[in-house]
């Protein structure tokens, strides 16, 4: 889907990144007409996916970087984050049971629940992992 480049940034693969990334895509969503609701939860849905990344990918070595982008096109918004990390099998990246109460591991949880709709795919070659995260706007919003 191509569309209009709303954000691209790149950031290291630390947790301290995070602040600075919730805060442009903040701004960017604000400029983008989207609700405060919708703004809020989105935000949320990035900063799980991007913790993940850290943790999981890159498992907290602080080492490594990540290019976030945010586009807009057809009515919908592309969350699309890109690493450098080893390949990551998509099949092993699920929504954990909610019946089994224990603290933490809800990032893919929030992201099905945000995202009309997400893939995760490792690059060719060990070349990192791209996760792309697809949100329809509400009719009005953004205009």
């Amino acid at each position: 889907m191509a569309g209009r480049a709303l954000l691209a940034l790149e950031v290291q693969a630390q947790p301290e990144a995070l602040r600075s990334v919730r805060g442009a895509l903040t701004t960017a969503l604000d400029r983008s007409g989207v609700t405060a609701e919708d703004r809020d939860r989105l935000v949320l849905a990035v900063d799980e996916a991007m913790a993940n990344v850290i943790r999981h990918a890159y498992g907290n070595s602080g080492q490594g970087r990540v290019r976030f982008t945010l586009t807009r096109g057809r009515g919908m918004l592309r969350f699309r984050l890109r690493d450098f990390a080893p390949p990551v099998d998509p099949a092993q990246v699920k929504p954990r049971d909610l019946s089994v109460c224990r603290p933490g591991g809800l990032g893919i949880n929030f992201i099905d629940e945000t995202m009309d709709r997400w893939c995760l795919r490792p690059l060719p070659r060990g070349r990192g992992n791209v996760l792309t995260m697809c949100k329809r706007l509400r009719p009005g919003e953004g205009s």
